[in-house]
């Protein structure tokens, strides 16, 4: 079955329309240097706005474990992804299961993630400037021999005129989309929105 994760959540009204769309998965960003930051307090009032069936992701980059764990206590969340340069150690030293990111660039893709326990890997067209993402579609065929499928989210630039597409092609079923929802950083366009929970969905 196809998820959708909708990330860069950053006000009520928009929790309340990934909970009415039936969105799988949302994310919340704790990067300071992200347009799309949520603090504590904010992201406490987000969740508390969904749908008990949407699972709480919390987007790290580069945080210490015991600030990581806090939130996930405090927060009750689901997953915690890692988008900067933590080691394979990290992954088991938190409270609850994981998402680890990767370049698509990356060279020697196959081998680093190999060494990560996660439950999933996702891949987007991030840089060292710009973690969490580019809001850029990547050579999808960098990831074609990465396996399983199930293991992976794939993400970076999709929107709703190439999320069939991509999907059809990488044959991944879980797929991560933020600034191809977005009408400004950190906020949703209905339409864009809609349209992309549903092409997923359908």
């Amino acid at each position: 079955m196809n998820r959708i994760k909708i990330c860069g959540l950053t006000n009520v009204e928009d929790a309340v329309l990934c909970s009415d769309l039936g969105v799988d998965l949302i994310g919340l960003n704790f990067y300071s240097k992200s347009k799309r930051f949520v603090d504590l307090k904010k992201a406490y009032e987000i969740a508390k706005k969904l749908d008990s069936k949407i699972l709480k992701v919390g987007v790290f980059v580069n945080e210490d474990i015991g600030t990581i764990n806090e939130y996930v206590t405090n927060l009750d969340l689901d997953y915690v992804q890692l988008h900067g340069d933590e080691s394979p150690e990290v992954i088991e030293n938190i409270d609850c299961k994981t998402i680890k990111a990767f370049s698509a660039r990356k060279l020697n893709l196959q081998e680093s993630i190999s060494k990560f326990n996660s439950e999933y890997w996702l891949f987007d067209s991030s840089d060292d400037k710009e973690r969490g993402g580019t809001g850029k579609i990547f050579d999808w065929s960098t990831i074609s021999d990465i396996f399983p499928k199930e293991k992976m989210i794939l993400s970076g630039g999709l929107n709703k005129n190439n999320i069939k597409k991509a999907m059809q092609e990488t044959q991944i079923n879980f797929v991560d989309v933020c600034s191809g929802t977005e009408s400004s950083p950190g906020y949703k366009d209905v339409e864009k929105l809609e349209s992309i929970v549903r092409l997923v969905k359908s």
